[in-house]
């Protein structure tokens, strides 16, 4: 929580009062000021108790600098209930920004934008107002309001920009996480692993070398390099291929050119009873740094695994496809943590399963 200069000057007198000479409910304002710089959160709320209890001079702020207290203390619920004692005194879009944060951190996220909305109407040029209620909208899956929420924030106040982007980055990045919690009960991942190797590939003269670029950062903050199998289907979800990117189409005359080459391998067993025909899965790398991006490529990969056997799935890419993205290579391979999610299972019998994640596809159940 930040807290304003002028704030605090409202509450310091131009005269200077020594611990021993506490007679007033401004000397005990004072000095709640200075422990609560100090981090001397208990000494603030008795200080500002005090002041609440004589009756003293800006009461509003003694709510909101105790509720301040009570949170960095990690009690967030007196800590609502001081900002709204505050608010009742004076309606601050400070005091409604600051509660809306609080009631994000204990998921009540209506009640959250209810306050940020009114933080806004109050004080429509408050920048960081738009920042902290397109975190939330994050949060409630809201990702368009959001990106306009983070726009006008950026262009009231650009400094602030940084550390919003960190913040939704981190948001999108547990969306994803949770998503992908999900796994099917009939199939274990044995191991996974990739491959970079040059490679040759035939480009069309007459139009240059053809690029597909990647979509911006998903909804969910990781940025989709390439989904060359997808073949038409429903992505994985809009979730984590929105734009549906595919390999650009070949013409009859054609030239070698120089790409680098990923192969990915997934070896599967099918615990369960029925075949599986299809597998849709996505290879992430997870920065060990918040601060980056995290990065997948999703495949859609036939197959016909029976129940109880095992068997390795191979699919591949070229650097042509995803030339403006920032690719992962044994270079920078430390960087990231790797794992592997299944997103669907299509079975012989013409059932499916799926993840959440898997949104916006055909929905289907296990058995009939």
């Amino acid at each position: 929580m930040r807290f304003s200069i002028l704030l605090i000057s409202l509450l310091i007198l131009t005269s200077s009062t020594s611990a021993q000479e506490l007679t007033s409910a401004d000397a005990y304002s004072q000095r709640g000021i200075a422990s609560f710089e100090k981090n001397d959160f208990d000494g603030a709320i008795a200080d500002f108790t005090k002041v609440i209890e004589m009756n003293g001079r800006n009461l509003e702020f003694c709510f909101y600098f105790r509720g301040l207290a009570h949170y960095r203390k990690g009690n967030s619920t007196q800590a609502i209930d001081d900002l709204t004692k505050a608010i009742a005194l004076k309606p601050d879009p400070r005091f409604f920004d600051d509660r809306g944060n609080l009631w994000a951190k204990q998921g009540e996220l209506d009640r959250a934008i209810a306050d940020l909305n009114k933080a806004i109407e109050i004080a429509p040029q408050t920048a960081k107002a738009y920042g902290d209620r397109g975190l939330i909208r994050l949060m409630r899956g809201e990702t368009v309001d959001a990106e306009t929420d983070f726009k006008k924030c950026f262009e009231l106040d650009s400094a602030l920009e940084p550390g919003f982007k960190l913040a939704a980055n981190k948001i999108k990045q547990h969306t994803v996480a949770r998503y992908l919690r999900e796994k099917p009960t009939d199939l274990e991942i044995e191991k996974f692993s990739w491959t970079e190797a040059p490679a040759k590939l035939m480009m069309a003269p007459s139009s240059g070398t053809t690029l597909v670029t990647t979509s911006a950062v998903s909804p969910t903050g990781t940025r989709v390099l390439a989904d060359p199998n997808a073949k038409g289907e429903s992505g994985p979800g809009e979730i984590l291929n929105p734009s549906g990117i595919v390999a650009p189409p070949r013409t009859a005359t054609e030239n070698t050119k120089e790409f680098m080459a990923y192969t990915f391998l997934l070896s599967l067993k099918n615990t369960g009873t029925k075949t599986i025909v299809g597998v849709k899965w996505a290879y992430f790398f997870d920065p060990k740094d918040p601060a980056r991006e995290g990065l997948a490529y999703l495949f859609v990969t036939k197959t016909n695994l029976s129940p109880g056997k095992e068997k390795t799935l191979n699919d591949s890419i070229t650097s042509s496809i995803v030339a403006n993205a920032k690719l992962p290579s044994k270079r920078n391979q430390s960087l990231y943590n790797e794992r592997v999610a299944i997103l669907r299972l299509d079975y012989a019998d013409g059932t499916s399963w799926q993840s959440s994640a898997n949104v916006g596809a055909p929905q289907k159940t296990n058995n009939r």
